[in-house]
């Protein structure tokens, strides 16, 4: 009884710990008051039209969005083409493929985005564009490969099977029977890439062309110099935007169980 007791005081603390932040940053959003400041002084939306208002910050979103959608749409495809591959030959060369695919994922970001930065630009000389995109997309790809090829693993490779001994070409096979098998964990995947990419700010750092800047990076550069609440406001955005994702993702992973 005592230890169920301390296990649940302890995950309230935590709980307590992670969003105790997230609700302060909502209040101080609607705060009237100049700058960010408890209590709160009044109720007002302004914060809210002045993110619309900065050039910066809308600037800085739409090229975030950019590369986000085709950091994760490159993503995406390349985790499923190099899925199928590491699924489909179970051996200890694509078990060794696959844990290299992961192996970004445990590199500090700012160690990766230097070496990046020290091998695509510096001495490829590949242009800054190209670069940044190149650079989001390897810190996405391991999130993509391991979900895809985790649900990839939970399909009957008798489906495709069959479908080859009914006439269908192993193309067709995949494309009727195995890729919408497939949805749930594709948007998934994508919508991981996208957020991991969106909130990016090491490789960015090191891989943005002169003049173009991120979001998260654009944020900084804000909150460096002003300490009005826009910033907060711009992170409730955001935040509404991230559980968008979370409940379409949820959705369709709904669908799919309720399908099964």
């Amino acid at each position: 009884m005592y230890k169920h007791r301390t296990v649940s005081i302890i995950s309230f603390l935590v709980f307590v710990f992670l969003f105790c932040p997230l609700f302060l940053i909502v209040l101080t959003a609607f705060n009237s008051a100049d700058s960010i400041s408890l209590p709160l002084s009044g109720f007002s939306l302004k914060w809210f039209a002045k993110v619309f208002k900065s050039r910066a910050l809308v600037g800085s979103f739409k090229s975030s969005f950019i590369l986000a959608i085709i950091s994760a749409a490159i993503g995406t495809l390349i985790g499923l083409t190099s899925s199928i591959a590491i699924v489909r030959t179970n051996n200890k060369v694509s078990n060794a493929i696959y844990n290299i695919f992961l192996s970004p994922s445990l590199i500090p970001g700012i160690v990766t985005g230097y070496i990046l930065f020290r091998f695509m630009v510096v001495f490829i000389q590949m242009p800054l564009a190209l670069a940044l995109v190149t650079g989001h997309f390897l810190i996405v790809l391991p999130y993509t490969v391991r979900i895809i090829c985790a649900s990839l693993k939970n399909i009957d490779p008798s489906l495709a099977e069959a479908a080859r001994t009914l006439g269908c070409t192993p193309v067709q096979a995949f494309i009727k029977v195995v890729l919408p098998e497939l949805k749930g964990a594709m948007l998934t995947s994508f919508m991981l890439a996208f957020i991991n990419s969106f909130n990016n700010i090491p490789v960015s750092m090191y891989l943005k062309a002169p003049g173009m800047n991120t979001l998260p990076y654009s944020m900084m550069n804000y909150i460096e110099y002003n300490y009005d609440p826009t910033v907060s406001a711009l992170s409730v955005m955001l935040m509404l935007l991230t559980l968008i994702f979370m409940v379409v993702s949820d959705q369709a992973d709904d669908k799919k169980n309720n399908k099964e």
